[in-house]
Order: structure tokens, then sequence, then C-alpha cells
């Protein structure tokens, strides 16, 4: 009887081990699950590839993170499903991709660390310039290492336009929100137009004000550190 506890117990930790939050997909599986979830990241792998061991925990742990935002991390062997990978141009291994449903697919040009993928993958979920409130601005900060706010008038639609650009080229890089709350940005020790930079490190925030907002919008292709 104990030697049946004991190879229960040991089963039940087998199977709590070979638990994966990263779903495993077939060429049947794999069209439904891209439509049925709005953001999934998909990892075409060989299981003989050195990279591709390389990445399995970070990847592993990434998703244990994500699935609490709803980001879905799949997996295809291509040593199983050939066809798939090739329908989708995969050359080598490991390629992650991007996908928006079936149609909307992009590569993945993160870094391959777990932390990186958690990041990369947060950016692509959100819009690309959030809106924000007194409510929503303290979270927001703290999404990401770096995060760019634009407190700019509602009625200039010129800054607003620029900004949704830079944003929309920006969007795997950065976290960009805007507000156009005259008391919020009073709050903040900022007046319209600016751009603040908050930051985890350093002094914490770096403020673009209305001449050096116009050359950060302009002029670079990634925000300075610092006006």
């Amino acid at each position: 009887m104990r030697t049946f506890k004991t190879l229960a117990f040991g089963a039940a930790l087998a199977a709590v081990a070979s638990a994966s939050d990263v779903e495993t997909l077939t060429k049947d599986s794999f069209p439904e699950f891209v439509t049925d979830n709005d953001l999934v990241l998909a990892e075409f792998y060989a299981p003989w590839c050195g990279h591709c061991k390389a990445l399995a925990p970070e990847y592993e742990e990434a998703a244990t993170t994500l699935k609490e935002k709803n980001i879905k991390l799949a997996k295809i062997d291509c040593t199983e499903e050939a066809d798939l990978c090739q329908s989708y141009g995969v050359e080598g291994y490991p390629t992650l991709k991007v996908f928006r449903g079936p149609e909307n697919i992009t590569p993945y040009s993160g870094q391959r660390k777990a932390p990186a993928i958690v990041s990369y993958m947060t950016k692509q979920s959100l819009p690309a310039v959030s809106i924000l409130s007194k409510d929503t601005l303290e979270d927001f900060k703290t999404q990401d290492k770096v995060v760019l706010v634009a407190y700019f008038e509602p009625t200039d639609k010129e800054s607003n336009k620029t900004f949704s650009e830079v944003a929309e080229k920006l969007r795997d890089s950065y976290l960009f929100g805007a507000s156009s709350d005259a008391a919020l940005a009073k709050s903040e020790e900022v007046t319209f137009p600016s751009v603040v930079l908050y930051k985890s490190f350093d002094e914490g925030k770096s403020v673009f004000t209305k001449t050096s907002t116009q050359k950060l919008l302009s002029n670079s292709p990634r925000p300075p550190p610092s006006p």
C-alpha cells in the first residue's frame, strides 16, 4: 500500500512538473488558436536546436507571467509540422512571430529572455498610445522601465497626431500614454505641451517642454534619455 501511495505521489509530482503554460500547436489546432486569441506569440522550433533549448525555460517563464494578462504563448515543432512552418516562411530555429489573428503577423524583434519577452508582449497588447487619467497614470508608470506620457491640449491636433505616429513606430521599444487633463498635468508639475519620460532609475523622470518636445517628436528616431 505504501508503495502504491509513493508511486501515486510521484506521478502527481511528475504531472505538476510537466504542466506548461506554453500551448503546443499542430496544423489542426493552430488556425483556431490564433483566431480565438487576440494576441499570440508563436515559437517555431526544432527539438534538436541548441538555441531552442536555451530559449525553452525563458519562454516558459514568460508564458506563466503573461497568462495573467491573457497573452498566449505557443510553440510548433517544425520536425512534426513541416508544412505549417513552411507556410509561415520559417527558415531557421527558433523563429518567433506575433499573431493578431490569422492574417496580422509580425516578427518578434525583442530579446529572448523572460523579462524582455514579457515587456515586449505587454507593449503589443496595448494601444500605441494609452489614454491616461489620474486613476490610471501611476499604474501605467510601473508597466515598464521607461514610459513616455504626452500632456497636450485636446485642441493641439498637430502634436497629438505626431505623438501618435511616433508611438506607432516605437511601440516595440516603449510604452506611450497621453492626457489632456490640465489638473493632472499640474499635479505632475508640467504644462501643456510637454512630454514626460518616466524612468524606474536615475532621477525618475525627464520633462520635455514645448521646444524640446518639438525636437523630440520631429527629429529623434528613438527618445533620448534626457532633454
